[in-house]
């Protein structure tokens, strides 16, 4: 009875651990702070923008990317983006890369609960079933969404306008609790 008693006590302490362990976007947690964040992140430093963001580089597999965290009014993470960096001549090469990553998250989050092509163009004749040639023509967009217990992921390949086209995969708090000053959440709340 003893041995059934401490192993059940072990495997309960085991899966605590690991529960503990989870992270949110890379190795920090909502709410964690600007400061924190700044110290430990591991990445190059690239910059800081409008007293909320800190921008970093890194790789992602082989890949550059700049890793963005942004911060709500308290200095508390409530949000990170990875934007990939890297720029090709051959434009359907955005869309290869695109697919290892959505294969990517899917093995890690599951199946999405959201997956969607928008298509930018109105021209009834144009070829709808070559995806990388209307990525490389900015004629299609694509993003698929998780949604997991406390963080909404979401990858986009976008173009817009003249610009190359972009892919980001961003994390985001679903918590009130992590974006807003409980303060100013009650004032609000006196207002209505």
């Amino acid at each position: 009875m003893k041995t059934h008693f401490f192993t059940l006590l072990f495997f309960i302490s085991a899966i605590n651990f690991s529960l503990a362990q989870k992270t949110d976007f890379r190795i920090f947690n909502w709410g964690t702070s600007l400061e924190k964040v700044k110290s430990e992140e591991k990445a190059s430093f690239y910059s800081a923008k409008n007293g909320d963001e800190l921008i970093f580089k890194d790789k992602l597999g082989s890949k550059s990317v700049l890793v963005m965290y942004i911060f709500n009014e308290n200095n508390k993470l409530i949000s990170g983006i990875y934007i990939y960096s890297k720029e090709y001549s051959n434009a359907e090469l955005y869309y290869y890369d695109y697919s290892v990553l959505l294969k990517l998250l899917k093995e890690k989050y599951g199946m999405p609960t959201n997956e969607k092509e928008t298509w930018n163009t109105v021209d009834k004749s144009y070829d709808k079933t070559n995806k990388k040639l209307a990525i490389a023509d900015k004629n299609l967009n694509l993003y698929a969404v998780w949604n997991t217990e406390r963080t909404t992921i979401k990858i986009t390949l976008i173009s817009i306008g003249n610009t190359i086209p972009s892919i980001q995969i961003h994390y985001t708090s679903n918590s009130i609790e992590d974006q807003d000053n409980p303060e100013d959440l009650k004032d609000a709340l006196n207002k209505l």
